[in-house]
């Protein structure tokens, strides 16, 4: 069985939160890795509510250094220390991603001598790069330096777990054999491994927030199994997308639309919507029909 990556969208609101909606938190699970895209006000206990522990974290990513990103962070840095996190925390982000850091270690976070933090400001296009998986950004078009990320589940090659049951083959070294498509002989037969191998297919789950349409957005979400896209705004206030560097649900179903991806979530919805937020929705899926509104603590796997 293919490995899930798991979502939780632990705040799914903009410049100012509501009884609904808190400020932005994606957090992203694929085996011992746990990754937060922003950090709001309210994060840390947004965890409670979706009864995770943030002493899993692994690494978080900042898009941008606005408040309603970033005012979580302090206190979820202390609540680390306070729980003795024995973990390296990595932290990337933008350019001023690590002046930052330092105001706030100044002003906010006394103890964080009981564990590590490793802060990367990103200029390339891959910051991450593991043996299963990788992490790109680029660069968005907003008020101060912006990046968008995706995250790729590498291509595998996986051992069909309902043949080898029915072989009914120990576990043991024979299973790696196997794995490399080898034959072995097991029991006086002949076990050929590439009869019991299939490719697991590349996943790749783009995070794009707070920016003016361009095409840079289109480009990175390219072929993603799931978009989750910020739509601050409905058709009634495109103008106001335009002055402030954000995107209508529209313009986020055309990147959707235009980067052939397969699923598309919506957050980062306005005030303005929080009684009828339908309206933002029924925009969205006239040009692009697999779109859901992200709600907070809901959770979504690939």
């Amino acid at each position: 069985m293919a490995e899930k990556v798991r979502i939780t969208f632990l705040g799914t609101g903009s410049a100012i939160p509501t009884a609904r909606r808190n400020h932005q938190a994606v957090l992203l699970q694929y085996k011992e890795e746990n990754i937060l895209f922003d950090c709001g006000e309210g994060t840390q206990r947004q965890f409670r509510h979706a009864k995770l522990n943030p002493c899993k974290l692994t690494r978080i990513f900042i898009t941008h250094w606005h408040a309603d990103h970033v005012l979580g962070l302090p206190g979820l840095l202390k609540t680390l220390a306070l729980n003795n996190y024995n973990k390296i925390l990595k932290i990337y982000g933008p350019e001023g991603t690590k002046k930052m850091m330092e105001l706030y270690l100044a002003l906010f976070v006394h103890k964080t001598k009981q564990f590590q933090i490793k802060v990367h400001e990103i200029n390339d296009s891959t910051p991450v790069d593991e043996k299963e998986f990788r992490i790109e950004a680029e660069k968005m078009q907003h008020n101060c330096p912006t990046l968008a990320y995706s995250f790729f589940l590498k291509e595998k090659t996986r051992l069909d777990k309902k043949k080898l049951e029915k072989l009914k083959l120990p576990n043991s070294a024979i299973l790696g054999e196997l794995a490399r498509g080898k034959k072995m002989k097991i029991k006086g037969k002949i076990i050929d491994g590439k009869k019991l191998i299939y490719r697991q297919k590349e996943k790749k789950i783009t995070l794009i927030l707070d920016t003016l349409y361009n095409r840079k957005a289109e480009q990175l979400a390219k072929n993603s199994d799931l978009l989750i896209c910020e739509s601050t705004y409905n058709e009634e206030g495109k103008e106001l997308a335009r002055e402030y560097l954000h995107l209508t649900a529209k313009q986020a179903a055309e990147i959707a639309k235009k980067s052939k991806s397969k699923k598309l979530i919506l957050t980062h919805l306005s005030q303005r919507n929080e009684a009828n937020p339908k309206i933002v929705l029924r925009e969205a899926k006239k040009i692009f029909k697999n779109t859901e509104i992200a709600e907070d603590l809901m959770r979504v796997e690939i």
